[in-house]
């Protein structure tokens, strides 16, 4: 019993009780989170969810910042600021090759870029799953009015055709960012024993079967950009489309020699994005081009290659000339 007792002691010495505390307005200023918070300095170009823009001031009083916009001014708060846009690095060389340069783009609304086989493959990643998220926008608005899908699909309550649809494909949404965040709202995995391709065919029917690997998708797309991330050659190329886009053109044959230099001996890839006049310039055309390697060191050495084959046969035809004396 005394041992007992001993051990009721000790384990009730080692327990922590914690007490929630209500955190005053007062003691605002005093949260970690809000110490932690460095305000970024007025004049820095910004990333935001409404798009890029340049910050005006920082309001301390409410942790709020004041955002000039391309539509205009708003208040932004810290979580609606994504990430600070560093300029664009300067260099002498490209300067020099725009300078030399007397091309041009046919229109001076298109933009050009290059990029190693990474770019190449995460534009036609990133066009599949543009079109799968079609697909499942026009399900979403057109399952109402599928006499075949009236008992299959989930039904929801309301008479508006266009606010049913939108509701429907706010759904699908969810379901994709819980497949992401690891299906935490789905009991587990999303995808585990088919939950996730059971409630997309429940809100969109039978024609959702493509966006069964959506989570395979979105997979292959983060592990590019993070490949693309880590790799010198592609931020150095899109440092020289910077310093293109800056200069407010694009010179076609300097742009390709610098990157040719950049490339490394790498297979390299054209990409131009043509706005569509008819649109007003709300929809573009990316044209895509494959180069090959277009670096000056492979143009060496296959030079050096055909002096050397150009010697063999020189020696080939002198020996066969002997022979025949």
């Amino acid at each position: 019993d005394d041992e007992s007792a001993d051990e009721d002691g000790a384990i009730s010495a080692r327990v922590v009780t914690e007490d929630v505390r209500q955190i005053k307005a007062s003691d605002k200023h005093n949260t970690p989170s809000y110490m932690d918070h460095h305000p970024l300095p007025a004049g820095a170009n910004v990333s935001t969810i409404y798009g890029d823009g340049r910050i005006i001031k920082c309001r301390r009083s409410d942790d709020t910042y004041l955002v000039k916009l391309s539509f205009g001014t708003a208040y932004l708060r810290p979580s609606a600021v994504l990430c600070s846009i560093i300029p664009a690095e300067k260099s002498a060389y490209t300067s020099q090759l725009r300078a030399d340069d007397r091309t041009k783009l046919e229109r001076s609304t298109d933009m050009l870029a290059m990029g190693t086989q990474s770019l190449y493959l995460f534009f036609r990643l990133y066009q599949i799953l543009v079109r799968r998220l079609g697909i499942a926008k026009n399900l979403a608005f057109s399952v109402r009015n599928d006499p075949t899908l009236i008992n299959m699909v989930e039904q929801m309550p309301g008479d508006d055709p266009a606010a049913l649809g939108r509701r429907r494909y706010d759904a699908f949404l969810s379901l994709v960012f819980a497949l992401l965040d690891g299906g935490h709202t789905l009991q587990g995995s999303a995808a585990e024993g088919g939950k996730y391709e059971d409630r997309v065919r429940a809100l969109l029917g039978h024609g959702g079967y493509e966006l069964a690997t959506m989570d395979k998708l979105i997979s292959h797309i983060l592990k590019n950009l993070q490949s693309m991330a880590n790799d010198d050659t592609m931020w150095n190329l899109v440092q020289l489309y910077r310093r293109h886009l800056a200069s407010g053109s694009f010179k076609p044959e300097a742009f390709r020699t610098e990157a040719g230099m950049l490339s490394e001996g790498e297979q390299m890839y054209a990409f131009q994005m043509c706005p569509v006049q008819k649109d007003k310039g709300d929809k573009s055309v990316l044209h895509m081009e494959y180069l090959g390697v277009i670096s000056e060191n492979k143009k060496i050495v296959v030079a050096e290659d055909n002096q050397t084959n150009e010697g063999a046969n020189d020696n080939h035809t002198t020996k066969r000339q002997k022979r025949d004396r």
